[in-house]
């Protein structure tokens, strides 16, 4: 009987070390997690915003190590980022929802940039995991840092709470907390659903999606040539657009033998170099920064109208690499 009591007791002692195993077990992996909120303290409290990062959970021995990745990369940015001209782009304000190549995407392996990315080792304590939260400063005279990483609940339902504190001895403490509660999870485990709250004025839901092994962002894998093709004739290598009435001129003069005026010349270097400034312009970049490149583009078409060339030689020429920047 006495046996049997003990083995009760140590079984209720393991008991909380045995589901915090498992749910780190749980999460071990890569997770990509998209937030959907409304911020009480911006411009306009009612319109719905997004966020997005990566996860990164590993076992250390008996710990949890947990990297968080704010700058997400994919190859398709649609929904998430729109141009402002030049090489600039701005996060699109709405409720981006990935697409099903974005799906894709995340379930092959995303990358990262590593600004801004921060990693905490995390304890087994009560059945939870949760970091040291040591401060980074302590004197009368220095303000400190305290940041706490902590996830509890079950594997089905895990919840990740953060909390941070600023303060000092001589000044007021400052604290936040963000906070995302699973309420539900799909039956494979890779994708949960719950709700979303930073410092009492963001609120809104989150899905955490498990993702492939994410990498550090090496660029495209393009070379400058290619990058800047991109630039001038689009990723599919889009032709320049239709002649105008000044090429059309020229067109004409050449089939009868006449002799081109330096009037009709210029007009034509004029056009083709308008066209594809346009050009620029409709794939992100800004035509200022890029003029000596402009200029021998201009110059390397209206060569070719004055060969005799047509539209679709050009375009196959243009497609073909012919035609560099």
């Amino acid at each position: 009987m006495r046996r049997l009591a003990t083995l009760v007791a140590l079984l209720l002692l393991l008991a909380p070390s045995a589901r915090a195993a498992d749910l780190a077990d749980s999460l071990v992996g890569t997770w990509h997690v998209l937030v959907h909120y409304r911020d009480d303290h911006s411009h306009d409290p009612k319109q719905l915003r997004w966020d997005d990062r990566l996860w990164e959970f590993e076992r250390e021995g008996e710990r949890l190590k947990w990297t968080e990745y704010p700058l997400v990369i994919f190859q398709d940015d649609t929904g998430r980022f729109e141009q402002l001209g030049g090489t600039g782009a701005a996060r699109v304000i709405g409720a981006w929802d990935p697409t099903p190549g974005q799906l894709e995407e995340i379930a092959l392996g995303l990358s990262y940039n590593t600004r801004g990315m921060k990693s905490k080792t995390l304890r087994d304590t009560h059945g939870g995991w949760h970091s040291a939260s040591r401060p980074t400063a302590a004197s009368a005279s220095i303000v400190s840092y305290t940041e706490s990483w902590n996830i509890e609940g079950t594997p089905e339902l895990p919840a990740f709470r953060r909390e941070d504190t600023l303060g000092g001895e001589r000044t007021e403490t400052l604290d936040g907390v963000t906070l995302y509660a699973t309420t539900e999870r799909d039956p494979g485990g890779a994708v949960f659903n719950g709700t979303y709250e930073r410092d009492g004025s963001r609120h809104g839901v989150f899905t955490m999606r498990r993702a492939g092994a994410a990498g550090v962002t090496k660029g495209s894998g393009k070379t400058q040539e290619q990058r800047l093709r991109e630039h001038f004739f689009g990723r599919a290598g889009a032709a320049l657009m239709e002649p105008g009435a000044a090429r059309q001129e020229v067109e004409r003069m050449i089939r009868e033998g006449q002799e081109l005026p330096p009037e009709v010349k210029q007009a034509l270097h004029d056009e083709i170099r308008s066209t594809v400034e346009q050009n620029l312009r409709a794939n992100g970049s800004d035509p200022r920064t890029l003029g000596p490149q402009v200029e021998s583009v201009t110059r390397q078409v209206e060569q070719l109208v004055l060969q005799g060339k047509s539209q679709s030689e050009i375009e196959r020429m243009i497609r073909d690499g012919q035609i560099k920047p």
